[in-house]
């Protein structure tokens, strides 16, 4: 196991769409063990594969108080209702930002024993973070979410990231359709 570089804003592959895992091998098993050991080194959530430069549909979350789990080619099959959130990202470092997600989220996966699951989140840090991993494996940022750079609020941290250029709104171009097959959820 090892602890990965987490890309940081404007770095390209966080606005490419993940590729869906054909085949749950030795591979994609090392790279799950590597985004936990780097969600957990990073005391983050979750963390998608984009974010350490793996362009599969591969999504580690873990919630506090309890273990971590995989999400391999996870969809949202249920969207309903909205609240505002305060949220961050590893990728966008010292910055959070209030934007809306769903109160209940339902999404399908299988791990990384090919075993599938579903899962239910209601008005949760669950939901909250299964829609924001999902959004980074179609190149979508929770800054896309924004409904204005009021809403944007820089945050003081042990490692502040001055050298992050967020000046305005993202410029960065919006996802590409690089990945043929790939359905984007969309909001019920």
């Amino acid at each position: 196991m090892a602890v990965r570089e987490i890309r940081i804003v404007p770095d390209p592959v966080l606005r490419r769409k993940a590729r869906t895992v054909k085949v749950i091998d030795a591979a994609i098993r090392r790279l799950a063990r590597d985004m936990i050991e780097t969600m957990q080194a990073a005391r983050g959530v979750g963390l998608a594969a984009n974010q350490v430069g793996e362009l599969v549909r591969v999504v580690t979350i873990q919630m506090p108080e309890e273990e971590p789990f995989v999400m391999i080619n996870p969809v949202i099959t249920h969207r309903e209702g909205t609240r505002v959130v305060e949220e961050g990202c590893l990728s966008v470092p010292g910055y959070t930002g209030s934007i809306e997600r769903s109160v209940i989220v339902k999404a399908r996966y299988v791990d990384e024993n090919s075993s599938k699951h579903r899962i239910a989140a209601e008005s949760s840090l669950l939901g909250q973070a299964i829609e924001h991993e999902l959004d980074h494996l179609n190149g979508i940022l929770y800054l896309d979410h924004l409904k204005s750079h009021e809403d944007l609020k820089k945050t003081p941290s042990e490692h502040d990231h001055d050298d992050v250029d967020f000046s305005g709104p993202p410029d960065l171009e919006p996802a590409s359709d690089e990945a043929p097959g790939i359905v984007v959820p969309t909001r019920n």
